[in-house]
């Protein structure tokens, strides 16, 4: 009606309705290209997210499989699922290793305090229990050891008293 009032032609009304189609279907066309590709990045996103955690489930020797998600859920909301999923796996085992370095760090402090061999792990590995348990056996070993000295130590000071006893030699003197 605007362009009739403003005086033009049927054919020219119809030249700009075309080029209003053409620049709508311009312009929706690449919206959808562009939505398709976010489509297919927040799937291959999701589909690393599985990967990511199936490889962490097995490393945490957790049974069975991971969680499925719930059906029916939009893309965005599986993204967030999955990443929720991977992040309480990631904090298990930052929590699992936390407890295996500080044993190894007591391990290695013991070790290199008393002259002895500390037990050689990897510790940015999850450890496996053998591993665990070699390694709290050296420091139980290792601390038995620290002990048998400290006693061997207190038995040598009241034997050199007691010689200073003897000879009649004051120790603060």
């Amino acid at each position: 009606e605007l362009w009739e009032t403003m005086g033009l032609s049927g054919e020219e009304v119809n030249q700009r309705m075309d080029t209003v189609r053409t620049k709508i279907s311009d312009i929706t066309t690449e919206m959808v290209e562009c939505d398709r590709e976010n489509k297919m990045k927040i799937e291959e996103a999701c589909n690393n997210y599985k990967k990511d955690i199936r490889v962490l489930w097995r490393k945490l020797k957790q049974s069975g499989e991971p969680e499925q998600l719930p059906s029916g859920l939009t893309l965005l909301e599986q993204l967030k699922a999955l990443k929720l999923q991977l992040t309480s796996l990631e904090e298990k085992r930052n929590e699992i290793m936390g407890q295996f370095r500080s044993l190894i760090d007591e391990e290695r402090a013991m070790a290199s305090k008393l002259g002895l061999e500390a037990v050689y792990i990897d510790e940015d590995t999850i450890p496996e229990k053998e591993d665990m348990q070699r390694v709290e056996d050296n420091l139980r070993k290792m601390i038995r050891v620290k002990e048998e000295r400290e006693t061997h130590m207190f038995t040598m000071k009241e034997q050199i008293v007691t010689l200073l006893d003897a000879l009649g030699m004051d120790l603060n003197a």
